[in-house]
């Protein structure tokens, strides 16, 4: 169900927002673009299945209302993005017939590994009978279109790209994991002049320049400032990264296991980390992964590149937003 739900970019929307719709229906306008007007009616009816999925996932009450506002918010500007997109499909002359409509059924319907009829019976689940399900089909296709002759002979994939992509993901893995990490902390009081706080700094670069080599427990117990980690060998409490500080989440992601750290600048000091313990990697390897990320980096680009040409259409016509 989650797999069908994100063929309709439904997780995205599921951001996006305006009040909650009421029992009355003042039809009104909520997005002009051009001399084509979106009413509220409209919008109500595309946020019905957004509105079901809210439903069944967001608690009733303040947060619930506030995930209706927020993702009707996001529905209007792709309700908009949709009608600058028609308007240039029009000028491209181009369509989507029923025939890709029912092929493309039939390939969401494959990658679920149900029926065709199975699919539609999920899709009215989620408050989509079966003409808007193939309408949202139609229009994502129109779209693909548009991007395919606009966009795609300008899209370029490097190795650097794939690899700043890999390590973006390593990092947003460990910050899932638990870890073990040890630090010397030099205090710097509230309010010390600057030849002290340079004293400490310089002081954190030779602890970082021993820690390659020295046992680190043992610069902690000499050096490090902070008493409830000084005994200890410098073992910090934290086993998870919402546990610790911004900067140190940075920091403890780029070592590995056995890596100690440069000296990092904190609030009220200096500090030199190491990374002790990590849970273990559930990544597969950069070469392994890596016709995965060619397609990652390939649809980021795609994204990043539709936005700026709709951005730059958008400047060309009158569009004015009203919810």
């Amino acid at each position: 169900m989650r797999k069908i739900l994100s063929v309709l970019g439904i997780a995205a929307l599921t951001l996006a927002s305006a009040p909650p719709a009421s029992a009355t229906v003042v039809e009104r306008i909520v997005a002009v673009i051009g001399d084509r007007a979106i009413l509220l009616s409209d919008l109500r009816e595309r946020a019905q299945p957004f509105i079901v999925q809210i439903h069944q996932n967001v608690p009733l009450g303040v947060q619930r209302n506030a995930a209706i506002s927020q993702m009707y918010k996001g529905l209007i500007e792709k309700l908009v993005d949709e009608e600058i997109e028609q308007r240039a499909a029009l000028n491209a002359k181009g369509t989507v017939t029923a025939r890709e409509v029912d092929e493309a059924l039939a390939r969401v319907a494959a990658q679920n590994n149900i029926t065709v009829e199975k699919l539609l019976s999920e899709a009215r689940r989620t408050g989509l009978d079966a003409p808007a399900y193939r309408e949202e089909l139609r229009r994502q296709l129109l779209q693909t279109k548009l991007i395919n002759v606009r966009l795609q002979g300008r899209i370029r994939v490097s190795e650097d790209d794939m690899k700043a992509a890999y390590k973006r993901l390593i990092v947003e893995e460990r910050e899932k994991l638990t870890f073990k990490a040890a630090w010397v902390f030099l205090t710097v009081p509230p309010g010390a002049p600057r030849e002290v706080s340079e004293a400490k700094r310089k002081l954190a670069e030779q602890v970082a320049h021993s820690a390659k080599t020295s046992d680190f427990a043992t610069l902690a117990a000499q050096y490090s400032e902070d008493p409830s980690t000084r005994g200890a060998g410098g073992v910090l409490g934290a086993s998870r990264m919402q546990e610790v500080p911004t900067p140190l989440v940075r920091v403890l992601t780029s070592l590995e296991v056995g890596q100690s750290s440069p000296a990092v600048k904190l609030p009220g000091g200096f500090a030199v980390l190491k990374l002790l313990e990590r849970e273990e990697t559930s990544m597969p390897t950069y070469e392994e992964a890596r016709n995965d990320l060619g397609q990652r980096v390939y649809l980021e680009k795609m994204t990043q590149a539709r936005r700026t040409w709709l951005d730059n259409l958008r400047r060309q016509q009158h569009v004015e937003v009203r919810l």
